[in-house]
């Protein structure tokens, strides 16, 4: 396929590129070849972007989009939030259920712009709800790395609280995950969709299985994922980073999500071992966990990306969001209204998030040479306009509704406003249906 954008204003994110107005970005094969004004493409299809502004996709490197299904009955508070509300119905997913979370959470994510997603699927309870879940991302055309899991505890919790919950629930607190199956599941990689794991770490496993499923991660040569410190809770009982530290496990091909409350010597070791960091700003303020300490883990010299958690809790899909609401936070705390800039918050919402999950080289910014995951936003809406820095309308004023195209691999996924690849009213019929069904094999 031959494309060629025509006109629009392009925040590149390429360091060299900058932005451009008036823009043209030509694409072939699912490559961007060109970018720059007045591009002389034969035979291509021409995209008009006149009054439109071009970004990198967002990529989201922290989201439980098979969570996204339990929207509906999510609460808060500790007797109907996120956890309370996992817990109980986690146990009770069927592979369908799996694949409706997922097809539910991606619709959304394309329609706003998310062109990559790390799918950190925690509540894989068996081999089928693995297939499903890989299958929502084969029809739908997201970029998706992929992260197996096993269910797991709230962090705060002790050992033997654990061993009580989580006993017939997936894998135990004292058993290693289903390695066989993570190396099965590896065949279904494809050029768009990647494979690795999230960990339970030794906050909500034993430190003897943490070791082991490191090992076993390694071994395969898969990339790994964690949460880590996102409590004081969690923090009082464990340093995470500081035992992975003495057993010899940190390293470039982890990536921690949340951190919040970081020791200082812990921060250290994170940015000695190149360990990059996703924060979750939405999903951490509903769920009271604290403030995202974006610029202390950046004067730290760590590596911070963005991401939804899950649209269970972050409300909707909406990456715009949450660039507001950090680089917001990140200012207040500062008290410095420019510590942190728009387009700082962009990049760390695009290219820091593609070089967090190891496809730096593969998209996060319109640089030629790299794959066509473009995004187009419309200005002449009556939440944008009159643009004049176009970096400050998509950070302050942009919204999911004025994403007008989005392309993943040259591909469109929404074209004209409508998405291409999932019909919507299915997917929130077959969503409603699938919780209700849910809810009362759970007797809930």
């Amino acid at each position: 396929m031959h494309l060629l954008i025509q006109g629009a204003h392009a925040l590149t994110m390429d360091p060299d590129l900058g932005d451009l107005a008036g823009a043209d970005i030509e694409i072939r094969d699912g490559e961007i070849v060109a970018v720059g004004a007045g591009l002389d493409a034969p035979g291509a299809e021409v995209i008009d972007a006149t009054q439109m502004i071009a970004i990198p996709g967002f990529v989201d490197t922290h989201w439980h989009m098979w969570g996204t299904l339990l929207r509906g009955v999510i609460g808060d508070g500790p007797k109907n939030g996120w956890f309370a509300r996992k817990g109980k119905l986690g146990p009770y997913f069927t592979p369908e259920d799996t694949a409706l979370g997922v097809r539910l959470a991606a619709a959304e994510g394309i329609a706003a712009g998310v062109t990559t997603v790390h799918d950190w699927a925690h509540n894989i309870l068996g081999p089928e709800h693995a297939d499903t879940n890989l299958q929502v991302h084969h029809e739908l055309g997201l970029r998706a790395h992929f992260s197996y899991g096993a269910p797991s505890a709230h962090p705060s919790m002790s050992a033997e609280e654990m061993r009580r919950l989580m006993g017939d629930r997936g894998k135990g607190f004292d058993e290693a995950m289903d390695f066989a199956d993570v190396k099965r599941i590896m065949g279904s990689a494809t050029e768009l969709v990647s494979v690795g794991v999230n960990l339970r770490g030794p906050a909500r496993s034993s430190r003897e299985v943490t070791g082991t499923e490191f090992a076993a991660a390694r071994e395969l040569g898969l990339p790994i994922a964690m949460h880590c410190a996102g409590t004081r809770a969690e923090v009082a009982r464990i340093h995470q980073v500081s035992l992975l530290a003495e057993d010899g496990l940190l390293g470039p091909d982890l990536l921690l999500a949340h951190c919040l409350y970081l020791p200082d010597h812990d921060k250290a070791l994170v940015a000695e071992h190149g360990v990059p960091v996703s924060i979750s700003p939405l999903s951490e303020l509903r769920l009271a966990m604290g403030f995202p300490p974006l610029l202390d883990l950046l004067d730290a010299g760590i590596s911070v990306s963005l991401s939804l958690d899950t649209t269970a809790i972050s409300a909707s899909a909406d990456p715009f969001q949450a660039m507001r609401v950090v680089l917001g936070i990140a200012n207040s705390l500062r008290g410095d209204a420019e510590a942190v800039t728009p387009r700082d918050v962009l990049r760390i919402a695009t290219l820091e998030g593609a070089k967090a999950l190891g496809l730096g080289e593969v998209t996060g910014s319109l640089t030629p040479g790299k794959r066509a995951d473009v995004v187009l936003i419309r200005t002449d809406r009556l939440n944008l306009a009159p643009v004049v820095d176009p970096a400050v309308a998509v950070v302050h004023s942009a919204q999911p509704e004025n994403v007008d195209t989005v392309l993943v691999d040259g591909r469109a996924l929404k074209r004209g406003g409508r998405l291409t690849t999932v019909d919507p009213e299915a997917v929130v019929a077959d969503a409603e249906r699938a919780l209700a069904e849910l809810c009362g094999r759970a007797g809930f």
